[in-house]
């Protein structure tokens, strides 16, 4: 095809366009045509693309996205040159398009299982728009079109891949138009015979087979309808892959199989199955054999429906299945889905299997174009999926830093590491990773773990198994090693404080220890943090700080109000009241810190809690009960930080103040210019709840920044 304007006819209904949707339409055909005539970046073109999602009746910004992500044309128009001519929800979509077309084949015959579910699961992550990922499946479409003029080696790659990965995501989706077709060109050219033994045992062609289908739900529509009966029907005539797989399960000829031809009737409840079974027996003959009753009997993953195998006209058998409409929601998209055990998907991201399931029953059975706007949401996901110097794959959590992954691959690596590639650039060991990317761990011959990789406020580490290992190497160093280390610590937080005064004395009954090398040993070892260790020096050197931890005793009024507990030190943290042991206002309590939960408020003599392992009593933090939620007080602190001088270091400064709503009443700053150094000098009005190592770890995050401390209180 070489005309935009024939282009613009065969994919756009020109009635049910606004003069601005065809003038940005006819736009995008002539720049999908340009790409045509350019040398081939590409051997798939967007033309071919789009003309198969016209077939699946997507949306107006879905078809313009897919005629603008044609490689050939990427260089030329840029996300600004889309943002000027179209509308402003197009430039995301060819965006993530073309970032999704930039992954080539991956020789997926090298992979294990796993790493197969990994790479769909980070298809499906880096999808920021379902309709993207709609749009990669058609591209594969294409692709294998394509294959027949490519040599045999591409052909076994492309289709191994197809069938492994792309399929698989079609059917997890519920796109049936694409996923038979990506099933059965993938089949055709990894087992080329059986495909064309299949193909030849079929008398009728697949257009044949669905036009029959349609005469079926037609008649059993009619029925219906005489009897007063409300049922959704819908149909399928099986693909030749699946032909061959079913057949290849049960060792059978295709004369044995009954359900190349299906049909589903869908009903209000289970009376109404039984019912809507008598007329089709009564209507047509059926095979007595192929009668399974799994309303009665359900299988043990708790899947119910109706199955019989009628005899259809021209002596041509019909498998029909009937069943609920929440029969059905449960075998499609609860634990009887079949997908889940099929491709791997025991162990998927439960968030993003709730996206995905929203997805399918919106998909399924709508021929509105309009249902892709109501998708278009970002599918929600738990984990980030990137890839090793060798292209595996490897799940972290969201959130997750080089430093992170190093851990996850082996212990000693993380130990020796000291820098991070990500994609071929240095990055620091605290930068977050986004799925897609690939990492390089830079590593020291000999090396052991930094303690301030245990710093929460540095971002470091995300993971709890990464710092424990971190945590488990400096227990196991020696007792003198471990106290020297904690003193250094200790002596570091007294001096950022300017805390030179501290009881030490009161720290140790805080601790309920008996001498300082205790206290060193302990920090040094990990069992108290930096942050557990600085928030008690604030406590006592600054009554305000612990004033809120006092326990609230209820009077007679304040028992009309609804009790909540909140963390001694950060009022603003979410609580809730655990479930197991059911804390009562005025009961002793204690908070645990969950996993993206908030913190969880139990019984002091709680069973939970009392049976808790080492690792989780590292969780243990104090609260207090309150008829209402606690104003904090403030306090004056004057922050002295020492910098090299560059433009925006203030401006930074104060970002970091602002993020953590501290209020600046004065500020003195004086530059070297001979040294480019910078002193300033910063007053602040912080509220009893904000620790001051948390403030001087973020300021000291900031770049060019050497070091920070508190110099008065």
């Amino acid at each position: 095809m070489t005309d935009s304007a024939e282009l613009f006819k065969r994919l756009f209904k020109t009635d049910e366009l606004t003069d601005t949707e065809k003038q940005q339409c006819k736009l995008a055909c002539s720049i999908a045509i340009e790409a045509l005539n350019l040398p081939n970046l590409s051997i798939v073109r967007s033309v071919d693309v789009a003309l198969i999602l016209a077939n699946v009746k997507v949306d107006i910004p879905t078809l313009i996205a897919t005629l603008l992500s044609d490689a050939n044309v990427a260089h030329l128009y840029d996300a600004e040159f889309i943002d000027q001519h179209f509308d402003l929800a197009i430039s995301p979509l060819v965006m993530g398009i073309r970032r999704l077309n930039q992954f080539k084949e991956l020789n997926v015959a090298q992979r294990s299982d796993v790493q197969h579910e990994r790479l769909r699961q980070m298809l499906l992550a880096m999808t920021s728009d379902i309709r993207i990922m709609l749009v990669k499946l058609a591209y594969r479409v294409a692709r294998l079109r394509h294959l027949k003029f490519e040599d045999d080696a591409t052909r076994h790659q492309v289709a191994a891949e197809t069938q492994l990965v792309f399929a698989p995501l079609a059917n997890r989706l519920g796109i049936a138009q694409l996923k038979w077709e990506l099933e059965d060109l993938a089949f055709r050219y990894l087992h080329p015979n059986e495909y064309k033994r299949i193909a030849l045992l079929l008398q009728d062609k697949r257009d044949e087979r669905e036009i029959y289908i349609q005469s079926i739900i037609s008649t059993l529509q009619g029925l219906l309808n005489q009897h007063a009966i409300s049922a959704k029907i819908s149909g399928r005539p099986k693909h030749i892959y699946s032909i061959w797989k079913k057949m290849s399960h049960k060792h059978v000829s295709i004369d044995a199989l009954y359900d190349l031809r299906a049909v589903r009737i869908y009903v209000d409840n289970i009376p109404l199955c039984y019912e809507v079974l008598g007329l089709i027996h009564s209507h047509w003959s059926y095979v007595k054999q192929e009668f399974d009753d799994y309303i009665a009997s359900p299988k043990e993953n708790g899947y119910q429906s109706i199955h019989t195998v009628i005899i259809g006209p021209e002596h041509k058998t019909v498998e029909i299945q009937i069943r609920t409409h929440e029969m059905h929601r449960h075998a499609e998209y609860g634990v009887a889905a079949h997908w889940r055990y099929k491709e791997g998907g025991k162990n998927f991201d439960s968030n993003l299997e709730r996206s995905i399931s929203n997805v399918r029953q919106l998909l399924e059975n709508n021929d509105d174009p309009e249902v892709f706007k109501e998708i278009s949401t970002e599918l929600q996901c738990k984990h980030i999926y990137v890839f090793t110097p060798k292209n595996e794959i490897i799940t972290l959590r969201q959130g997750a830093t080089p430093l992170d992954f190093a851990y996850t691959i082996h212990t000693e690596l993380g130990h020796r590491c000291r820098g991070v590639k990500v994609n071929g650039r240095i990055q620091p060991l605290s930068y977050a990773l986004q799925t897609g990317d690939k990492i390089e761990v830079l590593t020291v011959k000999q090396g052991d773990p930094i303690r301030n990789w245990l710093n929460p406020n540095l971002g470091y580490l995300t993971s709890s198994s990464a710092r424990n290992k971190v945590r488990s190497w400096f227990n196991k160093q020696n007792k003198s090693q471990n106290i020297q280390a904690g003193e250094i610590i200790f002596k570091r937080e007294i001096k950022r404080l300017n805390a030179l005064r501290v009881n030490v004395k009161l720290l140790l009954q805080r601790f309920k220890l008996n001498a300082e090398e205790e206290l060193f040993e302990a920090i040094g070892k990990g069992q108290i943090s930096d942050r557990q260790l600085s928030k008690v020096i604030q406590e006592n050197i600054h009554p305000l700080h612990k004033a809120t931890g006092v326990k609230f005793t209820p009077r007679f009024d304040d028992l009309t109000k609804e009790p909540i507990a909140y963390v001694v030190g950060a009022a603003n943290l979410r609580t809730q009241l655990a479930p197991c042991c059911q804390p009562q206002l005025g009961d002793d309590i204690v908070g645990f810190v969950t996993r993206g939960r908030g913190v969880t408020v139990h019984r002091s003599d709680c069973a939970n809690m009392l049976n808790l392992s080492h690792e989780d009593l590292q969780r243990i933090i104090e609260v207090s009960w309150s008829a209402e939620e606690p104003q904090p007080e403030c306090f004056t602190a004057e922050l002295t930080i020492s910098a090299f001088d560059r433009k925006g270091l203030l401006r930074d400064v104060m970002g970091v103040l602002t993020e953590m709503d501290i209020n600046l009443t004065d500020c003195m700053t004086h530059t070297d210019s001979a040294e480019r150094s910078v002193q300033m000098v910063l007053s602040l009005e912080i509220d009893s709840n904000t620790q001051l190592s948390d403030v001087l770890d973020q300021v000291e995050r900031v770049k060019n920044i050497e070091a920070a401390s508190i110099t008065k209180i």
